[in-house]
């Protein structure tokens, strides 16, 4: 019998027994990886956490914080490990055997580990959508204000200094805020068909008030073939500019500090000023895909899990989830580089690999399930 239904009573016992045992399991492998992942974290930032202003109960937040961001990344994974181990325990048990004896297949035992991967796989969206991107804001306050560390990547998402305006015109701003309505250091580069500069507007100070510019502090140069040819200085005056304040604001934070309708509304924004967006758009479509993908990755392996006549140790369970594991995160990287390498777009480059594991899982379930020929063994 390729598949059996037991009766009403019987399949919910079966299912308790299935879903208790898988989250016992997932909720032991997570506490393990949470575990080792801020064990390693602590040992790379030790250097800088026990500086001068951090104290041990900005440390102790800062790992409190960290608690739900290394949730999200490690529970994809736990799910794909967990769903290994629960079917090596019940193959050592030969729980197994018993179940495929009462006619019971592995669709029938797939019901309840699928659910469980679904239960985890939304959990992974909520805790990126709604979770994550405040602890990591908290996180990075303390790693500015007490342990004094800013690096390359938090200037990068932090600030952007060039703005592509209306008709070839460049601007670089020193400083924005109020979402835009107020610039200091303020540089407009007006450009002609030959992308030489034409004129150039240096502004002090620039605040929006009234639907227009007021500039403070300007000073205009025109030019004429790359040579000065008038010089203007104004203490105060409107300025003829169209872009509006929304043009300017200053977009804070990196992709995962950013819910999904920000990170929308940052791509059009960062596209709009001329700058690449293709990072913000592998985090956009990451938020379902990367679960999906360790959703994908069970599906792919339970065919062979529920296979009676393995009995698999704990060890051969825990490198067979590894192996997949670590082959789903090359083929994620190699994607990922063509990606912001500009071969391919953001959507085809996040969804390949879930789309490529489902056609892979497909494929191995419609072999597994396949009617045997008469004799076959």
């Amino acid at each position: 019998m390729v598949d059996g239904s037991p009766g009403k009573e019987a399949g919910l016992i079966l299912d308790r027994m299935l879903l208790s045992l898988q989250t016992r399991v997932l909720l032991a492998t997570l506490a393990v990886l949470l575990v080792l992942g801020l064990v390693v974290d602590f040992f790379e930032s030790a250097r800088y956490l026990f500086s001068v202003k951090g104290t041990a109960g900005d440390v102790l937040m800062f790992y409190l914080y960290k608690i739900p961001f290394l949730a999200h990344l490690m529970l994809p994974i736990s799910l794909v490990l967990s769903a290994h181990i629960s079917f090596a325990l019940l193959g050592r048990g030969l729980e197994l055997r018993a179940i495929a004896a009462a006619g019971i297949g592995p669709l029938r035992l797939a019901v309840p580990t699928m659910a469980l991967a679904g239960i985890a796989a939304g959990a992974t969206v909520l805790l990126a959508e709604f979770l994550v991107p405040p602890v990591l804001d908290r996180t990075e306050k303390l790693m500015v204000e007490r342990f004094g560390l800013i690096d390359q990547t938090w200037r990068f998402y932090r600030r952007h200094h060039w703005f592509q305006g209306e008709e070839d015109r460049l601007f670089r701003i020193g400083r924005v805020t109020n979402q835009g309505s107020r610039l200091r250091g303020a540089t407009l580069f007006e450009m002609d068909s030959d992308f030489h500069v034409r004129k150039r507007t240096d502004v002090s100070r620039a605040a929006f008030k009234d639907g227009r510019w007021i500039g403070a502090g300007v000073w205009e140069r025109n030019f004429d073939g790359g040579r000065l040819v008038s010089l203007q200085a104004h203490r105060e005056t409107p300025l003829a500019w169209p872009e509006r304040p929304g043009r300017f604001r200053d977009l804070r934070g990196r992709p995962k500090q950013k819910s999904l309708f920000e990170l929308a509304a940052d791509i059009e924004e960062l596209e709009r000023r001329g700058l690449s967006a293709a990072r913000y758009r592998i985090e956009y479509h990451n938020r379902f895909a990367y679960p999906l993908l360790a959703l994908g990755l069970v599906l792919l392996a339970l065919p062979w899990l529920c296979a009676p006549a393995r009995r698999r140790t704990l060890a051969g369970a825990l490198i067979e989830a590894s192996g997949y594991i670590f082959g789903a995160y090359f083929l994620v990287m190699l994607v990922t580089a063509a990606v912001t390498g500009g071969a391919m777009s953001a959507a085809a480059g996040v969804w390949l690999p879930v789309l490529l594991v489902l056609a892979i899982a497909l494929a191995g379930w419609a072999l597994r399930l396949r009617p045997r020929r008469s004799g076959a063994p």
